[in-house]
């Protein structure tokens, strides 16, 4: 039918025949010839009517502009539902923020349904609209409609209108979905080089206590040796003489601990002696995972290392605590873990990967440590490599840190619902 016997629109509304108020269809009998008109005219913009009634779930369009049928490849009676389908978000900006990641309002498909009623009163409350979706109209076309409107409510009928104009934005969001993509990855390198100078600072401080230490630690021991030579061998028969070497006999070996914090320290502050040789890292992580399912025999290891691995230069005692201390954290992240999942692969890295850890781009050789039954708190993650910040409050960690460090090489702790806590250490191939 014809909303106007003046007028050739097409129409497809629900209004104008059916049972609504006499104020609700002299507006749209008003308002479609003006659209109609003004689509035929040419402009790019988008004209539309659309209408939908209290909280019950599909809109329906009571003026379609063609170039939006045009646009969706579809016909007047089933473009709400592609254009539901279609939509990938939906964003609102905030004009009055600088910040235009602090300025955009984003919800997605899924938000948009789970709270269309919520949506929709606001909308109405406000009475104007101004959105732009993102729509994925096939797997290799989206595109971005910039979306005007006015709303009206009809409390008579249960019923509000959006008068309505759509704007193809395409270039434009793409434009503004780079800029924000590199605002993004700008922080996230900001970030990363922030932490680096943060363990640095961190590994120099803990080199200036482990050489204090172990000055003050070479004087205790020449104490005890002196004392322990003062008792001279006839202390036997004397009780309280016995006693004293016991003593410190005893002292001789809680020192022994504390040079072992010292050598930890010096680890993690890239200090310690290392021996480098051409390295088949399979190698040490099946002779490393040999040592650790002594101590941990309940844990299950799932093992996945690629064949024709690239070699590494490396000291393998080193490479191999490192590796030992990971895959001890990885299964105390949670009690009982069960199983861990260990990877050795062939990998090439971006510059743009490498920028954050100052390392040179190209084939590295990954060895990746996973626990599926363990999520690490998000401020947890990016506290985990320093000292005394893991579950046991030890230096098994930032020591592992330290000498992938000394390696030319780069350790991350990520952290994902479906993988769970992954730690992957990440070193420079020498014949790949």
């Amino acid at each position: 039918m014809s909303p106007d016997s003046n007028n050739k629109a097409p129409y497809y509304g629900r209004i104008l025949n059916g049972d609504f108020s006499p104020e609700l269809k002299a507006r749209l009998k008003k308002t479609i010839p003006a659209f109609y008109i003004f689509d035929q005219a040419g402009s790019p913009a988008i004209p539309y009517i659309s209408a939908w009634q209290g909280n019950k779930k599909n809109i329906w369009y009571e003026f379609v502009s063609r170039k939006f049928l045009t646009l969706l490849d579809c016909g007047p009676t089933n473009i709400a539902d592609i254009l539901r389908s279609a939509i990938v978000d939906r964003r609102i900006y905030k004009s009055s923020v600088v910040d235009p990641l602090e300025a955009t309002e984003i919800t997605s498909r899924k938000e948009l349904e789970a709270h269309r009623g919520l949506l929709r009163e606001k909308s109405e409350k406000k009475g104007l609209l101004e959105a732009v979706y993102k729509l994925k109209l096939s797997p290799g076309k989206t595109i971005w409609l910039k979306d005007q409107a006015m709303i009206l409510t009809y409390p008579e009928d249960d019923t509000s209108i959006s008068f309505g104009c759509l704007t193809v934005v395409t270039t434009e969001m793409e434009v503004e979905e780079e800029r924000q993509r590199l605002i993004s990855e700008k922080s996230r390198l900001e970030n990363q080089l922030q932490k680096i100078h943060y363990f640095e600072a961190i590994g120099n401080l803990a080199e200036g206590i482990a050489h204090d230490l172990n000055q003050k630690i070479l004087g205790i021991e020449k104490n005890i040796a002196a004392t322990i030579e003062s008792l001279g061998s006839d202390y036997h028969g004397d009780t309280a003489a016995f006693q004293d070497y016991q003593q410190l006999k005893t002292a001789e070996e809680q020192i022994k601990d504390i040079k072992h914090i010292s050598s930890q320290l010096l680890l993690f502050a890239g200090k310690g002696v290392y021996n480098y040789y051409e390295t088949d890292l399979n190698e040490i992580t099946a002779y490393t995972l040999r040592e650790f399912q002594l101590t941990m025999p309940a844990v299950e290891l799932t093992i996945q290392c690629q064949d024709n691995l690239w070699n590494v230069n490396s000291d393998r005692a080193m490479i191999g605590r490192a590796l030992l201390n990971i895959c001890r954290h990885a299964a105390q992240l949670v009690p009982d873990t069960r199983e861990l999942e260990i990877e050795s692969k062939n990998i090439t890295l971006s510059p743009q990967f490498v920028e954050p850890y100052r390392r040179d781009p190209g084939d590295y050789v990954l060895v990746r440590i996973t626990n599926r039954t363990a999520v690490l708190d998000e401020n947890d993650v990016g506290q985990y490599l320093e000292p005394f910040n893991t579950p046991d409050k030890g230096l098994g960690m930032a020591s592992a840190f330290g000498i992938v460090k000394k390696h030319s090489g780069i350790m991350t702790v990520s952290n994902d619902d479906e993988k769970g806590s992954v730690f992957s250490v990440y070193l420079p191939a020498i014949n790949s």
